[in-house]
C-alpha cells in the first residue's frame, strides 16, 4: 500500500509556456502540503517557498512570477477538487516567519467560509473548540488536487 502523500514539491516554468508540475525530487523551489492535522477544511492547503525567506520582498522576481503562477494553478485545483465556488489566500507569515501562503476552498454554502469569518474557523479548531475536518477525507482532497495540477 502505497503511503499518503501530504506534500509536494511544484517546478515552475516561466515564459509563453507556463506551467507548474509536480516535482519528483528535493529540487523544487515550492512545496505545497495539505494542511496538517487538525485541517479547518477539506482541501486546505499551504504554499511554502523551499529556501528561507520571511517575507514576499525578500523574494527574487523569478520567485514573485512563479509565487502568482502557483497561487493561480493551486487555486485552481483546489476549486476543481473541493467543488468550491472560490478560493481563499491569505498570507502572514506571523507564527511562522517563512513565505508561505494559505489556499482555503470558498464554499457559498459554508457560511464558516464566508468572509473573515474562515480565520474564525482556523483559530476554533487549532484551539479544539470546533471539530477538525475528516483527516481522510481532507487527505484524499489533497490527492485530487496533485492530480488536477499534474494534468
Amino acid at each position: 500500500m502505497n503511503p499518503t502523500v501530504t506534500s509536494v514539491g511544484l517546478h515552475v516554468s516561466l515564459g509563453e509556456d507556463a506551467r507548474v508540475s509536480v516535482a519528483h525530487d528535493a529540487s523544487a523551489s515550492w512545496t505545497l502540503r495539505a494542511h496538517p492535522a487538525p485541517a479547518p477544511i477539506a482541501g486546505w492547503c499551504v504554499l511554502e517557498l523551499t529556501r528561507k525567506a520571511a517575507t514576499l520582498d525578500e523574494l527574487t522576481a523569478q520567485e514573485s512570477q512563479e509565487f502568482g503562477l502557483i497561487l493561480s494553478k493551486v487555486s485552481a485545483a483546489v476549486r476543481e477538487a473541493t467543488k468550491c465556488e472560490r478560493a481563499y489566500v491569505t498570507c502572514f507569515a506571523q507564527a511562522y516567519r517563512q513565505v508561505h501562503a494559505h489556499i482555503a476552498p470558498r464554499h457559498e454554502s459554508d457560511a464558516r467560509t464566508q468572509g473573515w469569518a474562515v480565520a474564525d474557523v482556523y483559530r476554533h479548531v487549532q484551539s479544539g473548540a470546533t471539530a477538525p475536518a475528516d483527516q481522510a477525507a481532507h487527505e484524499k482532497t489533497f490527492q485530487l488536487i496533485t492530480q488536477f495540477l499534474r494534468a
